[in-house]
């Protein structure tokens, strides 16, 4: 509401405290007004003029408050409420008073504001005083007229009180809201703190970070996010994906739907997402990115965070390594070579010794497995890791055999007592060179890993689609975490390095290839302590069976 004038703003008491000389022109004219009803009415003035006189005294009064200094005219609102209590007395002992004693309110009211409950008593007692006690005396104390002069101080009592009680609700109210806005200002005070604090905490954050709504537009993305965003995004080229955003090999472009923003704007939840940002070899980025998506109480999809690590190090110590691996084979190759080949001549001379025979059939059978560990090496090398194999009718039974004979002295020098449970033929179309690599490497690392007294078990099954390689040991286990990551590349769990066994990380991960390229799988149970169980279920055709 505006003020669109102080004298009917400060009648209302809307706000402030009210002017005195405003409420007495008010309450002049309102005795100006009745007498003027009364004169319209066809109502005469009394013969004694008691009406004029009270409108002349309150005229008087009002003139005379006007001139009151301003320090002074709150002071003075008590007496002139109380003299226009006075002056109603005054006109009400007219014979005809009409509606003047309605009047009585406004002092009431101005007493009962300003001073509360003693307001109240005081308007109370000046209308007993100084209109009921004059006018029942002037007029009797029967009839109409006289219970008109006794409701006098009711009427203003009820009055002071009802405008003191207002009054301390609205203050009480006014303080609830002055409390309420001090409270709305000390929380957005905090809230603010708080958008501070999660700002630096989300600008300070090792990763970089985007938050999407669940539109998929970008909310929020820290500086280190926004580095990568730069590098695939240069300044010029617009806000276009991919941009120059390209896969792990760093060669093949992205598209847009693939970029890892994308992904998440759909919901996609993913792991180490690795891609190259950037065209520039010397200031490109490698990040891995991972995406998690949020949900709403309804389970919707309402946004999505991604976090990007950089891991421009990590890959480029990976195409070192590779190209390091990749060398040292290719270097290995040609004396390894060399010696098949003398080894080879060597032992078709038929005058060599027996003992000496032997010992070269030791030497050219390592120098076969370090030919094959290298062409596994180049193979690891490969896009994909896959193995290729060379399917032949293959009796998987005599190469279970033949390798768990071969592996039996490395059994006794562990103290490992080897068992096998096998068909005595069992004919698929398969790989048998690669088949046989699978045996020797799930075999040996049983034994590698058992204990002195421990056991180790081969079993092959055959099914009527598939075939089922099973090696079982009660050794040293494997432990959860090292489950996760045990055909990886390279891999050793912390026991093997922990007791020294040699090895290099790949036999498992070379397993896990020739495995799968027979379109096959591998599975393994293990609880450390208790020893582990690995399953390889190829799915073939079994050509014949024989026990």
């Amino acid at each position: 509401m505006r003020r669109s004038g102080s004298a009917v703003w400060q009648l209302v008491w809307l706000g402030g405290e009210p002017d005195p000389r405003v409420l007495q022109l008010g309450f002049t004219l309102l005795l100006v007004v009745e007498a003027c009803l009364r004169v319209l009415g066809g109502v005469p003035l009394s013969e004694g003029r008691q009406v004029p006189a009270a409108i002349a005294a309150a005229t008087l009064l009002a003139a005379a408050v006007w001139w009151v200094p301003s320090p002074r005219r709150r002071a003075a609102i008590t007496v002139i409420a109380i003299l226009d209590i006075a002056i109603l007395g005054l006109a009400l002992l007219s014979s005809e008073d009409g509606g003047l004693g309605l009047l009585v309110v406004l002092p009431a009211l101005w007493l009962g504001r300003r001073y509360g409950e003693r307001g109240a008593v005081l308007a109370v007692g000046a209308s007993l005083a100084l209109v009921t006690v004059p006018g029942l005396v002037v007029h009797g104390g029967e009839g109409a007229a006289a219970t008109y002069l006794a409701m006098m101080p009711l009427i203003a009592g009820v009055s002071a009180v009802a405008i003191s009680a207002g009054l301390d609700v609205a203050r009480s109210a006014q303080a609830r809201a002055e409390r309420g806005e001090c409270e709305l200002a000390r929380a957005l005070e905090t809230i603010r703190a708080q958008q501070h604090t999660s700002q630096a905490i989300f600008d300070a954050a090792g990763v970089g970070l985007m938050l999407l709504d669940r539109d998929g537009h970008l909310v929020a993305m820290n500086e280190r996010y926004g580095d990568f965003v730069s590098l695939s995004l240069p300044e010029g080229r617009g806000l276009t994906w991919p941009g120059d955003t390209f896969a792990a090999d760093g060669v093949t472009l992205l598209r847009a739907d693939d970029v890892p923003s994308a992904r998440a704007a759909r919901g996609e939840q993913f792991d180490d997402f690795r891609m190259w940002s950037g065209a520039d070899p010397r200031t490109r980025r490698a990040v891995s990115v991972s995406a998690r998506h949020a949900e709403g109480e309804d389970g919707g999809f309402i946004g999505a965070a991604l976090a990007g690590t950089d891991i421009t190090d990590l890959m480029q110590a990976l195409a070192v390594k590779d190209q390091f691996v990749a060398l040292v084979s290719h270097e290995l190759r040609t004396p390894l070579t060399s010696i098949v080949g003398y080894v080879s001549i060597l032992l078709e001379d038929e005058d060599l010794p027996a003992h000496v025979i032997k010992q070269l059939a030791v030497v050219a059978r390592n120098t076969e497995r370090l030919q094959r560990l290298v062409a596994d090496l180049l193979q690891e090398q490969q896009p994909g890791g896959a193995m290729p194999v060379e399917r032949t009718r293959t009796d998987l039974g005599a190469i279970v055999r033949e390798c768990v004979q071969t592996a039996g002295t490395a059994a006794e020098r562990a103290g490992v007592e080897l068992s096998l449970r096998s068909p005595s033929a069992l004919w698929v179309d398969a790989d048998a060179h690669r088949f046989a690599q699978v045996v020797d490497n799930l075999v040996s690392n049983a034994i590698k890993y058992s204990l002195r007294g421990g056991r180790v078990d081969v079993e092959l099954r055959a099914r009527a689609t598939e075939v089922e390689l099973v090696v079982a040991d009660d050794g040293i286990g494997i432990s959860e975490v090292d489950r996760e990551e045990l055909f990886t590349r390279f891999f050793r769990a912390q026991d093997a390095h922990d007791r020294a066994i040699q090895g290099i990380g790949l036999g498992l991960s070379i397993t896990k290839s020739i495995v799968e390229s027979h379109g096959g799988r591998i599975e393994v149970d293990s609880e450390i302590g208790r020893g582990s169980e690995f399953r390889v279920v190829l799915p073939v055709q079994i050509a014949r069976l024989a026990s």
